[in-house]
């Protein structure tokens, strides 16, 4: 009863609870459900409220998309930490050959930076003695994979004087634009821009084990293979990947097939829909581990049953020339920390008891099943607050308590 109480309140009010018909309860288990559709009532009465204001903000974020998608200039933000709140299509296109370009991501991945951070730095003395002026500084540096680009830089000065960032601009038609291919295998996205204004107030991104949940970026994958087996030669055929920030998905995804170097089992296309077909012209395993791997830089991992896709992806680690020192959480182990008195903890017991509705058509693709997961997670973060779980080393820590626990009652 405690643990449906605790989706009730935290996650899901239209949860309905699943009590064994001979209790001893009376009536507490249809009173609880009554409280339950009063508060769900409360909650979309909040929401429609809400939803009308968030309305009104859209319509202004419109406008600005409409700006940032007809400039042709190319357009970065970001806050003191040096990564990124906003960029518009221009800057994706020409950025996306030295690295992957998102919410909270390092301009330091797709810039050199050494220019970039000096001038920044020059920038604020100079507001700090000449406060009320407008400056900005141009100059020329280098992207990672070593094209020149000339930046024009000027400071974000908050209403109250205080400095929280700088705005990037450059002329792609002024840049070094390389061979023309561009682009990353894999790299999804439908919205035409993207922003986050909150990240503004980002501090550091490293996995540091006091840092709270919530001010994490999180990549929630899955993957899907020609087999069980990864030491007896069973590969990945498909690895997607949903990225989170502050608990929240930014629309950054990636998805690619990946070819397997080997025929796929009738038995495993059943399962998963993947063909040799399909896979025929989709990258080799180490192009499409470095791509995850740069996809995936400066995030905590999430999958569920983690151990199988992490046992998948880290056995190409020395040819594909990358380490997954990521941090790992597992929904399965969460769910375990949540709900130990549920006996089912698959994806999709999880998922219903979490409202969480994945459709056959892309249950078993990876790109279905990653989103998926990246929900539950979600509705996740509420209910471990509440079980005073809010930082990473002490979800970490609750875990691998759980891990041995169950791992010692597999040997009973």
């Amino acid at each position: 009863l405690q643990d449906h109480l605790s989706v009730f309140v935290h996650s899901d009010s239209d949860h309905r609870l699943d009590i064994a018909p001979r209790h001893q309860l009376g009536e507490v288990p249809r009173l609880v459900e009554e409280v339950g559709r009063r508060y769900s009532r409360e909650r979309q009465d909040t929401a429609r409220a809400m939803d009308a204001a968030a309305a009104r903000i859209d319509r202004r974020k419109s406008r600005l998309e409409a700006i940032l998608r007809d400039l042709h200039e190319g357009v970065i933000v970001c806050n003191e930490d040096h990564r990124i709140v906003l960029f518009n299509q221009s800057a994706a296109r020409f950025l996306e050959a030295a690295g992957p370009v998102g919410l909270h991501r390092p301009i330091g991945g797709l810039v050199s930076g050494t220019r970039l951070r000096r001038e920044y730095a020059r920038l604020r003395r100079r507001y700090e003695k000449e406060s009320g002026s407008a400056l900005v500084a141009r100059f020329e540096e280098k992207t990672v994979d070593g094209r020149h680009m000339g930046l024009r830089m000027s400071l974000i000065i908050e209403q109250e004087g205080s400095c929280t960032g700088y705005v990037l601009s450059f002329t792609p038609a002024e840049a070094d634009v390389g061979d023309g291919r561009g682009g990353r295998p894999g790299m999804l996205s439908d919205r035409p821009e993207f922003y986050d204004f909150s990240l503004f107030e980002s501090q550091d991104a490293g996995y540091a084990l006091d840092k709270a949940l919530d001010d994490l970026d999180f990549v929630v994958f899955d993957t899907e293979t020609t087999g069980l087996n990864p030491t007896r030669g069973d590969q990945i055929v498909q690895i997607s990947g949903v990225r989170l920030v502050k608990g929240a998905p930014t629309g950054e995804e990636f998805n690619t097939l990946v070819n397997p170097g080997m025929p796929i089992p009738p038995s495993s296309t059943r399962f998963h829909g993947i063909s040799d077909d399909m896979v025929a012209g989709a990258p080799l395993l180490p192009d499409a581990i470095r791509s995850f791997a740069g996809f995936v830089k400066g995030s905590v991992l999430v999958a569920h049953n983690a151990a199988f896709d992490m046992k998948f992806v880290r056995m190409h680690e020395q040819e594909s020339g990358v380490v997954f020192d990521n941090p790992v959480l597992d929904t399965l182990l969460i769910s375990f920390v949540l709900q130990p008195n549920h006996s089912a903890h698959t994806l999709d017991a999880i998922a219903a008891r979490f409202g969480v509705s994945i459709s056959d058509e892309v249950r078993h693709t990876a790109l279905g099943d990653a989103r998926g997961t990246a929900e539950i997670f979600v509705r996740m973060l509420p209910v471990l607050r509440r079980n005073g779980l809010a930082t990473l080393g002490e979800l970490l820590e609750a875990s691998n308590r759980v891990f041995h626990i169950r791992r010692e009652q597999e040997k009973l």
